[in-house]
């Protein structure tokens, strides 16, 4: 059991992680109605009217609604994202909730990329439920913040990951202060915050719903300024790298980010010692996706693809969006999507 805990005047937080493969998350709930108390729950299970996957970014609310039922395809019931300014979050949610009532639904919350750091480091010889103490004090070097107004926490990457040679594991980390604030604004909107997750989880979902069982299975998102590369095979994230290029250079030519893809790519195949990659899909863009596509087809060694939601749940009408709708609410869809292990 891989667990955080971390005491502050006035709340308790407690992060069991109940196997971090397949899904990697920090599980909460309001415990006592009318205080900040929070306490992680050890069991996730979804109820009957699925499970809610909110992303808040500085352009507004994503917000997902999936829904499983034995034996049918998974159900996308609402994807649909809100411009705002974050001053009109608590607002802009709660009108968004009543609106199609979701009242008193679980909420698995992923991060947006700004909010938090994600570390590789060396795995130290403990056991996994010292895993995340042990990585705690390695990393007090690494971040700007003191270490008593983080949360963190870490998990271990599958044992034949760079062949057995060393044990890695990935620290992810957050400033404390968002937890309470995050808990707050779902409470005014009617909701409950049950786990949160990172945006490396949340593509790993995603890679889960497009196939990746028995596949080295890729997924690729370029934003304006970077990009994030994640490698899966089923369940099990091997890779996950920042592409410190993005959209903003299309001006100067598709070159300098394929060079950096590719990079990512033989750095996988080489080091990670998993095989060559089976699939890589390239997520929706806000803009120049089709010049994008093209590019990277022509420039990178792997059979390249472009994902879509409306591929994922086939005539399934939350999901007929375009690209750009498409591509602000991919990380709530992710986070609807996971699953208890």
């Amino acid at each position: 059991m891989i667990g955080l805990k971390v005491e502050s005047k006035n709340s308790f937080y407690s992060v069991p992680l109940v196997n971090p493969w397949p899904s990697w998350r920090l599980r909460l709930a309001q415990q006592l109605e009318g205080t900040t108390l929070l306490a992680w729950l050890k069991n996730n299970k979804q109820v009957a009217g699925g499970l809610l996957g909110i992303e808040i970014g500085p352009e507004g609310i994503a917000l997902a609604h999936v829904q499983r039922n034995p034996g049918q395809p998974v159900q996308l019931r609402n994807c649909l994202f809100r411009p705002g300014a974050p001053e009109q979050n608590p607002e802009l949610l709660k009108s968004l909730v009543a609106e199609l009532g979701l009242a008193g639904m679980p909420v698995n919350f992923v991060l947006h990329p700004a909010l938090y750091q994600m570390l590789l480091l060396d795995c130290p010889d403990v056991p996994a439920d010292e895993l995340r103490d042990a990585l705690r004090w390695r990393i007090k070097e690494l971040i700007s913040e003191p270490l008593d107004q983080v949360v963190v926490d870490a998990f271990a990457l599958p044992e034949d990951a760079y062949r057995g040679r060393s044990r890695m594991a990935y620290c992810a980390v957050l400033a404390k202060s968002h937890v309470a604030t995050w808990a707050a604004l779902l409470k005014h909107a009617g909701l409950r915050l049950q786990s949160i997750d990172i945006t490396e989880m949340a593509f790993r979902n995603l890679g889960l719903q497009a196939g990746a069982e028995g596949l080295n299975l890729g997924l690729l998102r370029l934003r304006s300024s970077e990009g994030l590369i994640c490698i899966q095979q089923g369940a099990d994230l091997y890779m996950a790298r920042r592409i410190e290029q993005g959209l903003d250079r299309v001006d100067e030519g598709f070159a300098g980010v394929t060079l950096e893809i590719q990079r990512s790519l033989d750095y996988f195949e080489s080091q990670l010692g998993k095989g060559y990659i089976n699939r890589l899909l390239l997520l929706p863009m806000k803009r120049d996706g089709a010049a994008m596509l093209a590019a990277l087809t022509a420039g990178l060694a792997v059979n390249l693809q472009a994902l879509d939601l409306r591929e994922l749940f086939v005539g399934q009408a939350a999901a007929e969006l375009d690209q750009q709708q498409q591509a602000y609410c991919l990380a709530a869809v992710g986070a609807a999507l996971r699953q208890e292990a």
